[in-house]
């Protein structure tokens, strides 16, 4: 994977259609990759629950959810819907040279 200072490659931007996740690992961190409307999402893979994988739920405009227990989540901060002091860790994101780049030192940045 490419990385150009703490931004790492994740996927070309035509990989996704809006409403389309996809699960990746990335520097042996389980991340998630989302696209709703033009904008990039990235977020743990993992429910903070019982980290049921996210890729596996259900996504609706900017919320995800959990395939476990039902959980939602505001993939634009992470939060818990339910208990916004309940968090899903979550990653800025980038488009350069028509690919997705995450930057995982930046995590709860948001976008």
């Amino acid at each position: 994977m490419k990385q150009e200072d703490n931004w790492i490659f994740a996927l070309k931007a035509d990989e996704l259609d809006n409403g389309e996740k996809k699960p990746l690992l990335i520097e042996g961190n389980k991340v998630l990759v989302l696209k709703v409307g033009d904008d990039f999402f990235a977020m743990s893979n993992k429910c903070p629950h019982m980290e049921c994988p996210l890729s596996k739920g259900t996504l609706e405009q900017y919320v995800i959810k959990c395939p476990c227990h039902d959980w939602r989540f505001d993939v634009r901060e992470g939060k818990f819907l339910d208990a916004e002091e309940i968090r899903v860790p979550i990653y800025e994101t980038k488009v350069m040279e028509e690919g997705v780049f995450v930057n995982l030192s930046m995590e709860g940045a948001g976008k």
